[in-house]
């Protein structure tokens, strides 16, 4: 009967693994740029935003929320973006249903550069074995430090 009333509970979901990368304009580093980490869940929304270093090195930390599980799909989307001058880039984004806890989205995201005049790529990612059925397909105008977790990639139109 208690398993009756488990959807009522909260639980534990990861928005965001470690964020590490490089911001770079014409192959140079650019330095203090705003970044911008938007993470949807739902309805919710949580943004965070960071500067990027001298190097132009920017992080964000793990995010992990805890939400009630619902009967039906929740919509999870996690996207980064730079603010240059009055435009706002998209460097990276992603979109799943009810978790962004895969392996091959931790993975790429431990090690990013992203040259702002890169063209953006669709990247097809590896299905995670935990969750079978799931695509996983990420924008970016970054390169990853571990592209092992990639199955394909092409220029998006």
């Amino acid at each position: 009967m208690a398993d009756m009333f488990s959807w009522l509970k909260n639980k534990e979901s990861q928005l965001s693994p470690v964020v590490q990368g490089q911001i770079l304009s014409n192959g140079e580093p650019v330095r203090g740029i705003a970044v911008i980490r938007d993470l949807n869940y739902g309805d919710k929304l949580f943004t965070d935003k960071c500067t990027t270093d001298a190097d132009g090195r920017f992080s964000f930390s793990r995010k992990i929320i805890k939400a009630r599980e619902s009967m039906f799909d929740t919509d999870v989307r996690h996207g980064l973006y730079v603010e240059q001058g009055s435009e706002v880039i998209r460097i990276f984004s992603i979109s799943s249903l009810n978790t962004l806890d895969f392996k091959s989205f931790n993975t790429l995201l431990k090690n990013m550069t992203c040259e702002l005049n890169n063209p953006e790529l669709g990247y097809d990612l590896e299905p995670d074995p935990a969750k079978p059925g799931v695509y996983l397909g990420a924008i970016s105008k970054c390169r990853f430090a571990d592209e092992s977790v990639v199955i394909n990639k092409a220029i998006v139109e």
